[in-house]
């Protein structure tokens, strides 16, 4: 039988959550958009941010999804997904992005932070349970 979810799995959730809504958002507003994007910039552009918007917003989905249902990896998904999506953050900032805003370590320090922070939650042998069920609780 499961607990009540801890603080730091109900945080790490709602990064989850709030980073799918986002990047459906994007997508959405990527679709809306396209004619306006096209405008100012490349080609490219718009199906850039159309296809990376759908991907993560997927991606946090699935994440839900695993975690909700207790699949045995969730926790590798989690890890996984969180190194693709700091990596892929900063590769879109540094080559996709013509300019370096002047927020940059402060983004660059929010992002070790959070990465940090859903690795040592995965990671937490006292969170095992919110991440895994045990086969006799799985839906056959």
């Amino acid at each position: 039988m499961r607990r009540n979810i801890s603080i730091p799995v109900t945080l790490l959730l709602c990064l989850v959550f709030y980073i799918t809504c986002w990047q459906a958002i994007r997508f959405s507003t990527g679709i809306a958009w396209s004619d306006t994007l096209k405008t100012y910039e490349p080609q490219i552009l718009p199906l850039y941010i159309d296809i990376t918007g759908a991907f993560w917003a997927l991606m946090g989905l699935f994440l839900l999804w695993s975690m909700w249902r207790g699949q045995r990896w969730t926790r590798k998904a989690f890890i996984i997904a969180s190194s693709l999506y700091t990596a892929w953050i900063w590769a879109d900032r540094l080559f996709v992005q013509t300019q370096m805003r002047a927020n940059w370590p402060f983004d660059l320090i929010l992002t070790i932070a959070l990465f940090l922070f859903t690795i040592i939650v995965v990671l937490d042998p006292r969170n095992k349970i919110y991440f895994e069920r045990e086969s006799y609780e799985r839906d056959s």
